[in-house]
């Protein structure tokens, strides 16, 4: 237990340090002229859209899980466990605010460990394979513009296929395949790492559900991850209205598409501090925004990101009045 633990110190600090490196990077490449004309281009009514849009994301992510899970749980009361993986998750990192869903979850409602980790498999894999449709779509119509990124792309679409097909698989397969996938894990000797091994555990689960039962979830997650997913590209392509950025839908779409695959890589901490700026610099530059200027727009984001997740801090003692206040009333209405 204690060797585990050092180990998750370890990865966290290299996490940690990590973030701070890249984005002492991006500080180090401003200009500090162009703050001044950023703050004079800056469309209000584009800001006010973005944030709109980010409490939309948040009520559908609730809404997906609400109705992925299929249980006895509340649409608020799933909200309420979407608030806290979202602060957990931007706040501190990924992996946190997963276990802080699948706590909550088992804690508070009394649901099983197994239950929410295949409804966050499931929410997951709708989720990628959205993004693979949009990264597909748009890498066609932008191709001529990505030539330095052509291969990387056609390597991440065949990644996304694989991995969908892998889920595929297991799904109809079941133990037997996931038998010979260990098989082909031990000989190739990785099947200790910690990584296959949550890999394998989460396939492991995947299989043991009713067929039935996981087609009607997975049903159910592809056509709320859609609509998820959609309006994550609005939400995205305010940053090119609120800065005025020569960027058109298309190529918003290619990057959003890049930026959320990479947020779905456990290395994150504090929101993506510094990987997420990183990408943004080197994505906007490949439809030729200056880094320069990017820099500078990317932290403008981040600072607005950082503002409205602590917006949702409010949300947790409103929250917390609104259910006292629920449970003072129900003796009352007894009498």
């Amino acid at each position: 237990m204690k060797e585990k633990l050092k180990k998750l110190y370890s990865w966290n600090t290299i996490k940690l340090l990590l973030a701070i490196g890249l984005i002492v990077f991006v500080i180090q490449k401003i200009d500090l002229s162009y703050i001044p004309e950023l703050s004079e281009r800056m469309s209000w009514g584009w800001f006010f859209a973005r944030v709109a849009f980010f409490f939309l994301l948040l009520f559908l992510k609730a809404f997906q899980y609400y109705t992925v899970i299929d249980d006895d749980i509340t649409y608020r009361d799933m909200l309420t466990v979407v608030v806290w993986q979202n602060i957990i998750s931007n706040f501190i990192s990924n992996t946190a605010g997963i276990a802080s869903y699948m706590t909550m979850l088992k804690a508070d409602k009394k649901v099983k460990l197994t239950r929410s980790g295949i409804t966050f498999l499931m929410v997951k894999f709708g989720d990628v394979l959205i993004v693979g449709i949009y990264l597909l779509l748009s890498s066609k119509i932008v191709w001529k513009e990505i030539q330095t990124l052509q291969n990387l792309t056609v390597l991440i679409i065949m990644g996304i296929i694989f991995g969908i097909g892998l889920v595929m698989t297991t799904i109809i397969f079941r133990e037997s395949f996931i038998n010979l996938v260990e098989r082909g894990l031990i000989l190739i000797r990785v099947e200790e790492f910690s990584l296959v091994q949550r890999g394998l555990d989460a396939l492991h689960s995947l299989a043991q559900e009713k067929q039935q039962k996981i087609f009607s979830m997975l049903q159910k997650s592809v056509l709320t991850s859609a609509l998820y997913m959609t309006v994550t590209m609005m939400y995205s392509y305010t940053v090119v209205g609120i800065f005025d950025l020569p960027i058109k839908v298309w190529e918003n779409i290619y990057i959003t598409s890049i930026l959320q695959l990479i947020s779905f890589v456990p290395i994150q901490v504090l929101g993506g501090l510094g990987v997420t700026e990183v990408s943004m610099v080197y994505l906007y530059g490949v439809f030729g925004i200056d880094p320069v200027e990017m820099a500078a727009v990317s932290l403008g984001v981040r600072a607005l990101f950082y503002l409205l997740n602590g917006m949702l801090l409010f949300y947790i003692p409103i929250n917390a009045l609104i259910q006292k206040k629920h449970k003072n009333e129900v003796p009352t209405r007894a009498e």
